[in-house]
């Protein structure tokens, strides 16, 4: 509050583990979220519980409902389903925080939470882009690195950025520090900067 700091309450670990990294849960590769209804119900309890908590707190930006899903293991109609149901959840405590919805990994399909997002006001679709992880950029200059960015994922933010949709967010953007402490960093907030929450 002393700083008016927006809050963002970021879902990493669902029961049964949305994708198989350590980071969501998982301690031996598994990925069983969404396989039955009961750890999506439990998904939606945890998603309640935090947005009740924490709704009459003025520091609350968004709700991001899970971080991370991956595809193929994670389905396109259990996660639809599940986002709907925590949508409402977060809806039933605070009908101004925002509904962050992340785009599975893996999918070939950066647009299909669109209609979705679309008829659920307050959402955004979060979308990952990670170049740190991509050995292609390793022997880029800070100048390949900047072309990069300017061509391919402004190309690929305007597919998802669409006007009277739902917002887009780049939650995770990954690159080499020596990359972030170059002129490569601006150009990637003049890009991003479409992506800010008003």
């Amino acid at each position: 509050r002393k700083y008016n700091l927006g809050v963002i309450i970021d879902l990493h670990a669902a029961p049964g583990s949305q994708n198989p990294f350590e980071h969501s849960s998982s301690k031996d590769g598994s990925q069983d979220w969404g396989t039955t209804d009961t750890n999506i119900a439990q998904t939606v309890q945890v998603v309640d519980f935090l947005a009740s908590r924490y709704a009459k707190s003025p520091s609350l930006l968004a709700v991001e409902l899970m971080n991370e899903p991956l595809a193929p293991g994670v389905s396109l109609e259990s996660l639809k389903t599940y986002y709907r149901d925590g949508y409402n959840a977060v809806r039933k405590h605070s009908s101004d925080a925002y509904v962050i919805m992340s785009n599975r990994l893996s999918s070939p399909d950066p647009t299909e939470f669109l209609g979705l997002a679309g008829g659920l006001p307050g959402s955004v679709i979060d979308v990952h882009y990670y170049a740190l992880f991509n050995n292609m950029f390793d022997t880029f200059t800070v100048q390949q690195n900047i072309d990069f960015i300017k061509t391919n994922y402004s190309s690929d933010l305007s597919i998802v950025t669409r006007e009277n949709g739902p917002l887009t967010f780049v939650g995770n953007c990954n690159y080499s520090l020596l990359v972030l402490e170059s002129p490569f960093f601006g150009t990637l907030i003049k890009i991003y900067h479409v992506t800010c929450f008003p």
